[in-house]
């Protein structure tokens, strides 16, 4: 056994014979792995503090320039710069996924990057390479870049049945751009600021109907802002000398030598749509909203007569919620130029409040009441339901689209564009064929098969069909249970006054169908809408 160790005094005396001095009574220091706690935490906290703590990024301020000098050829040439504190990596991808798609009609090329000084000059370049979805430029920590691609859009044949790759196309004399396809976006990197610059050395005719040019909402910051209105094209925000006139003007098309303007945000960037070229504009007004018709081309049919039918449906839409959801709706009509054995007759699409319809170029004016007044209604009642009361949820796009194809054959009707008869033989012929003809009734919930519309025309037939069916055997329960006329008409206004701006979700939905009605009606949609039972027969479609 080890013996305890003695002092020297101790030994000393123990040699002398003197008993030992008795040992200090020292109690043993029982804190020890607190103090090693405390080290360990103050160890930690410094190098989380040198080297650990996540780096916290500002947002990034973005300007896109888009040079419109060889858009007569199908050609845009972007120039990006990302200005903030950057990443050392930077993955700039187009929204859509379609990038580099060949099947597509955007082909983005040609890519330059360079760090850009204070003053604007290039310092020096930056690798740019090839990713799945786009490119990645190694910024390495630069606080502003400048990325240079060039967007084809004559990439597609006219044999191509997608009508979704015609969007962005060359038209008579310039380019129609979609934003989702022409505008890179940084991935992952949260940006506070927009700015897009165009360029028109060549003054040709330009049209942009973007909801935030319209309302020029937010701070201006120069006199060079840019402010839409009358179809006269772009004006300093200072010139106010049209804005409160009531008049309309002379048929006129913009032809503004440069542009700028500042989209609220990424999503209001890319639901943008560009066109330039050989385009005439006719406005007129209906209450405070300017109504615009654009197109590129003759018709069988006169510009005036079309731009009274789309003030006419816009007017009865307006009414119907009580105000329009932007200052400007713009229609713009255009060439189908699809030529394989399955083309379509009429599509739509909208941006923001603004309508594009693409049409046979053979489309008489019968033709265009008939059938291509359906569509502008359709697609204009989107401005509210859609785009004021914003549709995110794949899971809502039954009532999304349901709803905005039956009220715009009840709003030509109301207009007098179209007869009761023939409004319900319409959706009378479109029901029987796509939803109760359809082989999916009974085996999918019309809220799945309407979710994905990138499915078979089948299946998407039959979700927008079913919808269609769904709101107006909703509007019928409705009015059984709580003893009013058109109940959803209600519950559409009050959607658009109480919730504009804000996503539609499920629960929305049934919380202002219970303030409306009384009616809780979760159990029915459980049923028919997101269940695989049949909707019930409906008594009147008007």
């Amino acid at each position: 056994m080890r013996k305890a160790q003695q002092s020297a005094l101790q030994r000393y005396m123990a040699r002398r014979g003197a008993p030992p001095a008795p040992a200090p009574d020292r109690r043993p220091f029982t804190h020890w792995r607190w103090v090693r706690l405390a080290v360990l935490t103050v160890l930690l906290a410094s190098t989380y503090a040198l080297v650990g703590r996540p780096r916290i990024a500002e947002p990034v301020k973005l300007t896109y320039e888009i040079d419109l000098t060889a858009a007569a050829t199908g050609r845009l040439v972007i120039t990006m710069i990302c200005d903030g504190d950057l990443p050392e990596s930077l993955d700039l991808v187009l929204p859509p996924g379609v990038f580099g798609n060949p099947a597509g009609g955007v082909r983005a090329r040609d890519p330059q990057a360079h760090e850009l000084g204070p003053d604007g000059r290039q310092v020096r370049p930056l690798h740019v390479r090839s990713v799945e979805d786009g490119w990645r430029l190694e910024t390495s920590g630069s606080r502003r870049t400048g990325f240079i691609y060039t967007v084809d859009l004559s990439a597609t044949p006219g044999s191509e049945q997608d009508v979704r790759r015609h969007i962005s196309t060359p038209v008579a004399g310039g380019v129609r751009a979609a934003g989702f396809e022409i505008f890179l976006e940084p991935l992952g990197v949260a940006v506070s600021d927009l700015t897009v610059l165009v360029h028109n050395p060549a003054d040709m005719p330009l049209l942009v109907p973007w909801p935030a040019l319209v309302r020029n909402e937010g701070p201006r910051r120069s006199a060079s802002d840019a402010s839409l209105g009358f179809g006269q094209g772009y004006r300093p925000a200072e010139d106010t000398s049209l804005a409160t006139s009531l008049e309309t003007p002379a048929a006129a098309a913009p032809v503004p030598a440069n542009l700028m303007f500042h989209p609220r945000d990424l999503a209001d960037l890319n639901n943008a749509l560009l066109v330039c070229g050989d385009i005439r504009t006719l406005t007129t007004q209906a209450g405070d909203c300017v109504i615009q018709l654009a197109t590129d081309r003759d018709w069988l049919f006169a510009d005036e007569a079309a731009l009274d039918l789309v003030r006419r449906i816009a007017r009865t839409e307006m009414g119907f919620f009580g105000s329009a959801p932007t200052d400007q709706i713009t229609v713009l009509l255009s060439a189908n130029d699809i030529t394989g054995s399955e083309r379509f007759d009429v599509y739509g699409v909208h941006t923001g409040s603004s309508v594009l319809v693409m049409l046979d170029a053979e489309t008489t004016w019968g033709m265009l009441e008939e059938q291509a007044a359906s569509v502008i209604a359709h697609e204009m009642f989107h401005g509210w339901l859609g785009e004021a009361v914003r549709q995110t949820d794949p899971a809502m796009l039954w009532f999304t689209e349901g709803a905005t194809t039956w009220y715009a054959a009840r709003m030509l009707t109301a207009a007098g564009i179209w007869r009761p008869d023939h409004a319900r033989g319409v959706l009378g012929a479109r029901l029987d064929r796509d939803y109760a003809g359809n082989g999916l009734l009974g085996r999918m919930p019309v809220a799945t098969a309407a979710a994905d519309v990138m499915a078979s025309n089948e299946q998407v037939r039959y979700g927008y069909a079913g919808g269609v069916t769904a709101c107006m055997a909703l509007d019928e329960m409705l009015a059984e249970a709580s003893g009013r006329t058109r109940p959803l008409d209600e519950v559409m206004r009050r959607l658009y006054t109480e919730h504009r701006g804000q996503p539609l979700t499920r629960l929305k939905l049934e919380e202002t169908v219970a303030a409306v009605t009384g009616v809780r009606c979760g159990v029915w949609l459980d049923t028919y809408v997101y269940g695989k039972t049949t909707l019930p027969p409906v008594k009147s479609m008007l």
